[in-house]
């Protein structure tokens, strides 16, 4: 779970730094003879509050030109005052620079392995897992104890019929439907109810009460099928993403088992840190 958030985190920084390292730059401005890309303006976008980067670009861009320009002639200022041989800010620019490449490594390595093959080839895995695409067609009965549920399985094994159970027993929304809940696929219902309704064979109807946090259900199963796969065209995109999450998950693990690392826990270092604090 931790390298996935850590892949998670990284994530946005692959698939959209590629701009960062392209060869087809767009000047916006030039400063003191010196020219201003098109994607440090796009850098600036991503520090923006979400609310600001859903609002149309062309309402802010002429504030972000301006933010880098301040930026750099700041900058400029900092060398010429000698800041950066400051240790904090060396360390700081250090930090950003570190940031930069491992984007630009993180970015060329994945891309180099998200070929049309790899592509193709996890296409056609994602077709033989028809698991995934299946769906029922089902109905419950839901009430509150497990008693409850199993007096409506013994009315049901002396034949009694089981929508018209449900629309005089069900206390679900689905009750006065004769417990119809549709269909639907993995995913969709909370895990026990769909465990069981994914297990039953079509026509039959739960033995034992499925219990979940709305109560007790006996389910029936009507249908079974499994949704048709789009076509390629229509999941390449998501299938690239998968990939791509895949392989930079694959990638920092590798890079984390080829080094030594030694972590300090979080109360030692809250401990020097109140220690430094009080030393002050």
């Amino acid at each position: 779970m931790k390298s996935l958030i850590r892949a998670t985190c990284f994530l946005f920084y692959v698939l959209y730094s590629g701009s960062v390292f392209g060869k087809d730059r767009i000047a916006v401005a030039t400063l003191n003879d010196e020219t201003i890309w098109l994607e440090e303006v796009m850098r600036a976008v991503e520090r923006l509050p979400q609310e600001y980067q859903q609002a149309p670009m062309d309402s802010y861009f002429d504030q972000l030109v301006a933010e880098v320009i301040d930026t750099r002639l700041a900058a400029a200022a900092g060398y010429e005052a000698g800041l950066d041989k400051d240790k904090a800010v060396s360390e700081a620019m250090q930090m950003a620079a570190n940031r930069i490449l491992a984007e630009a490594f993180l970015s060329a390595t994945i891309k180099s392995q998200i070929t049309n093959e790899a592509i193709e080839s996890a296409y056609d895995a994602f077709v033989a897992d028809t698991a995934s695409r299946e769906q029922v067609t089902a109905s419950h009965i839901l009430v509150e104890t497990k008693e409850a549920a199993m007096e409506v399985i013994a009315k049901l094994n002396e034949g009694g019929d089981f929508a018209a159970l449900a629309r005089e027993i069900s206390t679900g929304p689905s009750g006065p439907n004769g417990g119809s809940l549709g269909t639907f696929g993995r995913g969709q219902m909370v895990p026990t109810f769909e465990t069981a309704a994914f297990s039953m064979p079509v026509g039959s109807y739960s033995k034992e009460p499925v219990q979940t946090q709305f109560g007790w259900h006996v389910i029936t199963i009507s249908e079974r099928s499994v949704q048709p796969a789009p076509e390629l065209a229509a999941m390449r995109a998501q299938l690239s993403n998968n990939l791509s999450r895949q392989q930079l998950g694959r990638l920092l693990e590798t890079l984390r088992a080829n080094a030594v690392i030694d972590l300090r826990s979080f109360d030692d270092i809250r401990e020097d840190a109140q220690a430094a604090q009080q030393a002050q």
